[in-house]
């Protein structure tokens, strides 16, 4: 399978997109608290892996036409 650059560019700027807006509050408890939640920070990077790989996939779908791919890991 030859790999899109493009699609992948698209799909790690959705991730990153997650985790900015996921670090903001946690940085603003951790400063209050001078502790960080190292549980927090492994959730918003799951949910940033789950975001990039769906946005992968529906990317992938729209470029090669296969309607299964175009809703990503939901399927909905």
């Amino acid at each position: 399978m030859k790999i899109n650059w493009e699609n992948m560019g698209k799909a790690t700027r959705e991730a990153l997109r997650v985790m900015v807006l996921a670090i903001i509050p946690i940085a603003i408890v951790s400063l209050e608290a001078w502790k960080v939640d190292w549980r927090l920070i492994i959730i918003v990077s799951g949910v940033s892996l789950l975001r990039f790989i769906d946005k992968l996939l529906h990317e992938m779908g729209k470029e090669k036409g296969q309607e299964k791919l175009l809703t990503g890991l939901t399927r909905f």
